[in-house]
């Protein structure tokens, strides 16, 4: 019996880890294939959205990497700045976004880590929350915390870029998991929906870090 009793433990045990490593799809939206994934020992899903599009790489990247037009694209976004670089390749960012009301306004103080992999014609940008006295939390916001939180673009030819997006937040406060998630299902493909819209938009010229890729 108790050999029994350890083999259905070690089952389900099995079955957990499947379900929290597995992403569940949700469909597909403005050519955005979205996900979710249930995270450990959190009420809240991991979100996720990837999709290939007709626009070259280097105008996506130009996009991300300007603070001054996150506002544009970004689903929800009310503000975005960097507060200073940290290094060559990491700043410091701010960022808030409007709720619905009733609900409190969120903003995020993070690091932004960003990352040129010519041999796999990638570009990431990671984020994670921090903490530094040059930003305390406002009054009239929540500090929300990111985690597992990145950017993927990927360069499949001259004009065609795969976009993946993946965010794992708690906006921290009173609000139910429910409601939390439902809020962020449809985060991933309308903001990649921006990305691509901005983009293509004819008004900026591409990074020149990825110039030189598939040459």
């Amino acid at each position: 019996m108790r050999l029994l009793c350890l083999l259905l433990c070690l089952i389900c045990t099995s079955a957990s880890a499947r379900a929290a490593d597995s992403w569940e799809p949700l469909g597909t939206t403005a050519g955005v294939a979205v996900q979710r994934k249930t995270m450990a020992d959190s009420p809240l899903f991991a979100f996720r959205g990837e999709g290939t599009f007709e626009v070259p790489i280097g105008l996506l990247i130009t996009v991300l990497k300007t603070p001054d037009l996150a506002v544009e694209w970004v689903d929800l976004m009310t503000a975005h700045k960097v507060v200073r670089p940290l290094t060559p390749d990491q700043n410091l960012i701010y960022e808030s976004y409007g709720l619905p009301w009733p609900l409190s306004d969120r903003d995020y103080l993070m690091t932004e880590t960003l990352r040129y992999d010519e041999a796999r014609r990638a570009f990431t940008i990671d984020y994670a929350s921090v903490e530094d006295a040059s930003m305390p939390p406002k009054a009239d916001h929540v500090r929300a915390r990111a985690f597992r939180t990145f950017w993927r673009l990927t360069m499949l030819d001259a004009n065609r870029t795969q976009v993946e997006v993946e965010v794992f937040t708690d906006p921290m406060g009173a609000l139910p998991a429910w409601m939390v998630n439902l809020i962020q299902k449809d985060w991933p493909w309308k903001t990649i929906d921006g990305l691509v819209g901005r983009a293509k938009r004819g008004d900026i010229r591409p990074d020149p870090g990825v110039a030189a890729w598939g040459q």
